[in-house]
């Protein structure tokens, strides 16, 4: 298992936006929805994501239900990493899990292998990082 030295070397903070980006653009949106203006603004010092749990049916003729605001910043990104990382993790399935675990293998001197972490991988990530485990499935 690799030190959170290794891992912070090798997840920076770019690769964590990343991480973000592909739970954003498909990963989390069957639970999450695009902050407004005033959520974005409630963002403590420290933190640099703003995830919305929640539904937004208003192009449906529903409304804005939201279930709680919640804030990441790359330190989050990289403990949930590295608990996913784990061989004895009991969040995912195999299949997310050796995504994930490839992303490791597959690391340069850049570090970690982006592309390996798809969009389950990516909310897998972000939802240990929030709840500590996976809520939505």
């Amino acid at each position: 298992m690799p030190t959170a030295a290794q891992i912070k070397k090798c997840l920076t903070d770019s690769i964590a936006q990343d991480i973000i980006d592909t739970a954003a653009e498909g990963g989390i949106t069957y639970w999450a929805m695009r902050p407004t203006q005033a959520e974005f603004d409630a963002l403590p010092e420290g933190k640099t994501w703003t995830i919305v749990e929640g539904i937004d049916d208003r192009n449906f003729g529903g409304k804005r239900e939201v279930d709680g605001v919640h804030y990441l910043n790359a330190d989050d990104v990289r403990e949930a990493y590295a608990k996913l990382l784990d061989l004895d993790q009991g969040y995912v399935n195999s299949e997310i899990h050796g995504y994930i675990v490839q992303s490791w293998l597959d690391k340069d001197e850049e570090g970690i292998e982006t592309g390996m972490i798809d969009a389950d991988a990516a909310d897998a990530i972000v939802q240990v990082a929030l709840f500590g485990d996976l809520v939505y499935s």
